[in-house]
């Protein structure tokens, strides 16, 4: 499962060296005195003597000075107050401040919420080739944060940011064109993005590259890279990337196979709630691999990752309790559970549940429903075995 990483960074809070504009002597002074003091975290000193180059019309200071006053550093938090600076300092076109006054409209704070406003400010920075703004609405047209979802703007000014090196809209435009999303799917592209931003560090796109050489998605099937890639991003306690680790060492692909180091991957991603690292810890716990086996803990682990809705876990879950293995044999325990899988579209469980159907077991009795449901599983992709088949052609069968 892919997740969203990297969230907006809406505010620039943290000093950013800029050419100044043209001015005296004394306020490019005191512009490099309070840089020195944001950058120590001095905001005693740096506050006062921004407050004064604010005062001489310095853009740069009044930026600063509303970043000070947007995030309550130096001075009491005050949204007007910032919102008031940001916009002295766009004035002068200074486009951080323009940026950050978009947000200001897009989140309605310190000014009355005005998307039409932000997507307006975002835009002229971004058509002035600021990859902030670009990368900005991109996500912003992605996911409808604040403005209408559009994945053909949102490929467009993710192309952007990319075509200049930005690390996050390139993951970004990768998902675009892994899934199609506002352009034509194209894998090989989407690879291709994954690693710009991969050999920045992200750790989401070092993942989802991983995962890509893994399946033999847009690039040759490598699990040597695939565990390379895994690896990167497990550095950085990425979930999923551990859970991925664990699994390479389980099996043996990209690695020689350790059962040691399966079972730490696993558990730290399961520390970090990752759902696949809970099951897979449950099934360890159910077969012995690895460890001694102990029911207790399968139930433990496979129920911590029902409990995020995790379809694996539901239907193996529920096969226990069909079957009696760990717990006590309950029918309509098991069927609940099948029936928690199914309605994620999870081919066996699809299958389960037209099976308890079919045989009246946690469920009355219902030839049409099992019809229902089998037909379900096989356009899901499920491959039954000779005793499915015998069940499925007796209940297709019927009138």
């Amino acid at each position: 499962m892919k997740k969203i990483c990297l969230l907006l960074v809406l505010c620039l809070l943290v000093p950013v060296c800029t050419a100044f504009a043209e001015t005296s002597a004394e306020v490019s002074d005191l512009i490099r005195q309070a840089q020195e003091a944001l950058e120590a975290s001095d905001y005693e000193t740096a506050v006062p003597l921004l407050q004064t180059a604010t005062d001489a019309g310095n853009d740069q200071a009044q930026l600063w000075l509303g970043n000070c006053y947007d995030a309550g550093t130096g001075v009491e938090q005050n949204a007007e107050e910032a919102v008031k600076y940001y916009q002295l300092a766009a004035d002068q076109e200074n486009i951080a401040a323009i940026y950050n006054l978009a947000f200001c409209y897009l989140d309605g704070r310190g000014v009355e919420q005005n998307a039409e406003k932000a997507e307006e400010l975002l835009k002229s920075c971004a058509d002035k080739g600021d990859t902030d703004s670009q990368y900005a609405l991109g996500y912003i047209y992605l996911y409808g944060s604040g403005l209408k979802e559009n994945q053909e703007e949102a490929a467009k000014y993710l192309q952007m940011a990319a075509s200049q090196g930005n690390g996050p809209a390139c993951y970004y435009l990768a998902l675009c064109l892994e899934n199609g999303w506002g352009v034509e799917q194209d894998l090989q592209k989407a690879a291709e993005n994954y690693k710009l931003a991969a050999d920045q560090g992200l750790d989401c796109a070092q993942y989802n590259l991983g995962l890509m050489y893994q399946l033999g998605n847009g690039v040759e099937q490598d699990y040597e890279k695939a565990f390379q890639y895994y690896s990167l991003a497990a550095a950085q306690n990425y979930p999923e990337a551990l859970t991925a680790m664990g699994f390479l060492y389980g099996q043996g692909l990209g690695t020689e196979q350790n059962l040691e180091e399966m079972l730490k991957y696993y558990n730290l991603a399961a520390e970090y709630g990752e759902p696949m690292a809970q099951f897979n810890l449950g099934c360890c716990y159910r077969d012995g691999t690895g460890v001694e086996q102990d029911y207790e803990e399968m139930m433990r682990y496979f129920l911590l990752a029902v409990e995020q809705g995790n379809a694996n876990a539901q239907f193996n879950l529920g096969f226990n309790y069909y079957v009696g293995q760990g717990v006590e044999q309950d029918y309509n325990e098991a069927f609940r559970l099948f029936q928690l899988a199914a309605d994620q579209g999870f081919p066996v469980a699809l299958f389960a549940v037209g099976d308890c159907y079919y045989l009246g077991t946690g469920v009355e009795k219902d030839p049409e429903a099992a019809r229902e449901w089998y037909q379900k599983s096989l356009d899901a992709g499920y491959e039954p075995d000779a005793e499915d088949q015998k069940h499925m052609a007796d209940a297709m069968g019927k009138e």
